[in-house]
């Protein structure tokens, strides 16, 4: 599952754009740095992403402007962004990081009910916690085979400065979902099966 059809597909479900506009939001965003990929494989994956069928390209000019070909989503790539939104979302794989979590989450809005949305954060707050255990366990394993015979001053600041940062992570989790409950914020969620 590709990180860039992600984030491209996810701008064009917001509006039509054409590829220097998708590549300014990468700039002004730092979005490159989140998906680790450079800004001009935009191009390809616009190219890629219309043979395919889940965007169309028409050539637009605005102004004075050269023109420029402006890409809408189909429904079949509606259908194929839901599957990378999920398939992120809820991590579905080992090679999975919270970046990847956190670069998904910037297009939940409208796109999932508050009830999923729930879901979505109380699995990565689960999977924050297991990948604490497992770190421990791993941890544990290497002290106990000899691996490890005294931890170096550096390694245990990082521990310590993760361990904040996952606090930090689980407080910001805690603090959007009260958010989500407040009826302010309905217009955020898509609407829930009936």
């Amino acid at each position: 599952m590709s990180r860039l059809d992600l984030v491209v597909l996810g701008f064009l479900n917001r509006q039509p754009m054409h590829g220097y506009e998708i590549i300014s939001y990468f700039d002004k965003r730092g979005i490159e740095m989140w998906t680790r990929v450079k800004t001009p494989s935009v191009y390809k994956t616009l190219q890629r992403l219309e043979k395919k069928g889940f965007i169309t390209g028409e050539m637009k000019q605005e102004g004075n402007n050269p023109p420029r070909k402006v890409f809408t989503i189909t429904n079949e790539g509606r259908a194929y962004f839901m599957e990378l939104l999920n398939y992120f979302l809820w991590g579905k794989d080992r090679s999975h990081t919270p970046m990847d979590f956190w670069n998904a989450f910037r297009f939940v809005r409208k796109n999932v009910t508050r009830s999923e949305f729930l879901e979505i954060l109380e699995n990565h707050e689960k999977k924050l916690e297991q990948m604490e255990i497992k770190m421990k366990e791993k941890h544990q394993q290497a002290v106990e085979d000899g691996d490890i015979p005294e931890f170096p001053f550096f390694a245990k600041i990082m521990h310590g400065t993760m361990r904040k940062m996952k606090a930090l992570e689980l407080d910001a989790l805690n603090q959007i979902k009260k958010a989500a409950m407040l009826p302010e914020n309905n217009k955020d969620f898509k609407e829930e099966n009936k």
